[in-house]
């Protein structure tokens, strides 16, 4: 009989590589455990009583930081705009929001998305996002949660 997965455990693995390896690379602008948790405890709730989503229900994802969130940060990886916050949505995490997804936090992102001719990663509030030194088809994702 295969293993169930749980929203809440599938979270907490991705926010505990996250944590450990998010500093590491610059991945993230701003990790919303908090909120991510109570997401998935929702969406585990709802799945165990019968009310499946769709694909996305209880699936974590990092939003980039490019999307407006209600009360969290945007800063568009921009000095200037370290301290906005916007009192609504974007349309795409209204969307994510209604399938049930789990927004673990938002990733950082160079400044203005390049929009202003910026072509170095360097060119971020973060600071230049680092990749891993790693062999020519390995896994791209080194936040990927590993069965430890």
């Amino acid at each position: 009989m295969p293993k169930k997965l749980s929203p809440v455990n599938l979270t907490q693995a991705y926010l505990d590589r996250s944590q450990k390896l998010g500093p590491r690379f610059n991945a993230y602008a701003r990790l919303t455990p908090e909120s991510a948790l109570e997401q998935a405890k929702a969406a585990e709730k709802e799945i165990q009583r019968g009310h499946y989503r769709g694909p996305l229900h209880g699936i974590p994802y990092a939003a980039k930081d490019l999307l407006a969130v209600k009360g969290v940060p945007t800063t568009w990886g921009a000095k200037p705009f370290a301290d906005q916050v916007f009192d609504y949505n974007a349309t795409v995490i209204d969307h994510l929001n209604r399938v049930g997804a789990v927004m673990l936090g938002k990733a950082s992102m160079i400044e203005l998305a390049g929009g202003m001719g910026y072509r170095f990663a360097s060119a971020s509030l973060q600071g230049e996002r680092l990749r891993s030194a790693r062999k020519r088809g390995a896994p791209s994702s080194a936040l990927r949660p590993t069965a430890e």
